[in-house]
Order: C-alpha cells, then structure tokens, then sequence
C-alpha cells in the first residue's frame, strides 16, 4: 500500500469514528422527528456528493478552493447549535461519506476488472 493511500484509508477511518462517536453522543433520547430530520439530512448529503462529483467533472473556478476557509472557521461555532441541528449536520456528513465510500468502492471494484 503506498503512502498516499495509507494516509487516504486514515483519513476515512478517522472520518467515520469521529461521524460514529458523535451520533452515538447525540441521537439516544431523540424524538422521530429529529431522527426523520437526520435521515433528511443525509439523503441531502448524498446529493450534495453527487452534485460535488458532477462539478468537479466538469472543473471549478479558481475561487472556490476559498470556500474551506469559512467552512473550516464555521467549524468553531458547531457547538453553539441545538442539538437537534448538530444531529442533523452529522447526518448530512455521514450521507456525503456514505456516497463517497460507495463511489471509491464501485471505481476500485472497476479498476480490478
């Protein structure tokens, strides 16, 4: 397994334990409708991917490499959310990774072909 790769299987690991360790914090003791807004949430985070991949194909302008800076200073004030909001941006992201462990599955099993 080469460096680039080792670093990337971390990357996914530490993703999907953080993704773990904070739904399990948050989701006991939730009412359906909170549950219902996570599953919504993640159905939206599966089309943000496939929007993300569909972009990406077609390439980006220079100024959106910009867009990690807010995103990454937003990330300071995830705390202040209720709850019920950080539950559902936790589905969002567990949605994101679930598509993208899916697509790096589908293009291995392809390239193995």
């Amino acid at each position: 397994m080469t460096r680039h790769a080792l670093l990337g299987a971390f990357v996914i690991v530490f993703c999907i334990a953080g993704l773990t360790v904070g739904i399990v914090r948050l989701a006991p003791g939730r009412d359906a409708v909170d549950l219902l807004l996570t599953a919504l949430a993640g159905l939206v985070g599966i089309a943000a991917f496939a929007f993300a991949v569909r972009v990406g194909r077609h390439g980006s302008p220079a100024w959106t490499k910009w867009l990690i800076v807010p995103i990454l200073i937003s990330a300071f004030f995830l705390d202040r959310l209720s709850e019920r909001n950080q539950l559902a941006l936790l589905g969002f992201a567990s949605g994101y990774v679930a598509a993208f462990l899916v697509t790096v599955v589908v293009r291995a099993v392809r390239l193995t072909r």
